[in-house]
């Protein structure tokens, strides 16, 4: 029996590209690599070999495996990314929430142009199912904006 996708777990797909001063400053590094390996496993769990998105079986085999992803809400007028949850999902649909990096892989040839647009295809399609399209900043001035904080339980962290 296939599984039915859910359209809030589908939304995770319009996030937009993490401010560049953001890059760097992610739960991961926050709380830890052991906290966030935990994290990771119990997200496994909850997945059951399924991307949370898509639904895609994910065979755990090399090159075919689920990934954690955090899950934001954007806060454009105070500069604030703020983390809401976590999801474990298939590397495309993980690659097409980070277009930024898969457009670096692209350039740098470590992703072949047919497997880019593969992924972007996928994405694209499962927005368009539910009417939704990606965010985007007001502005290029807000996206680069130095003032940008990563709201963590609570707590803002930035450069």
């Amino acid at each position: 029996m296939e599984k039915k996708l859910d359209i809030e777990l589908v939304k995770i797909l319009t996030q937009p590209i993490v401010p560049p001063v953001l890059h760097y400053v992610t739960p991961r590094k926050i709380m830890g690599q052991s906290k966030w390996n935990k994290l990771k496993q119990e997200y496994l769990l909850l997945a059951d070999h399924h991307c949370m998105i898509c639904q895609r079986y994910v065979s755990h085999t090399p090159g075919d495996w689920l990934e954690l992803h955090e899950r934001y809400e954007y806060d454009f007028e105070n500069l604030v990314q703020k983390l809401v949850g976590y999801v474990s999902i298939c590397h495309e649909c993980h690659m097409f929430i980070h277009q930024g990096l898969l457009r670096i892989q692209l350039k740098s040839g470590e992703i072949s142009a047919e497997n880019y647009q593969k992924i972007l295809d996928k994405g694209n399609g499962l927005l368009r199912q539910f009417g939704l399209q990606k965010i985007t900043y007001p502005s290029e001035e807000v996206f680069l904006s130095p003032d940008w904080k990563l709201d963590f339980d609570g707590k803002l962290y930035g450069k």
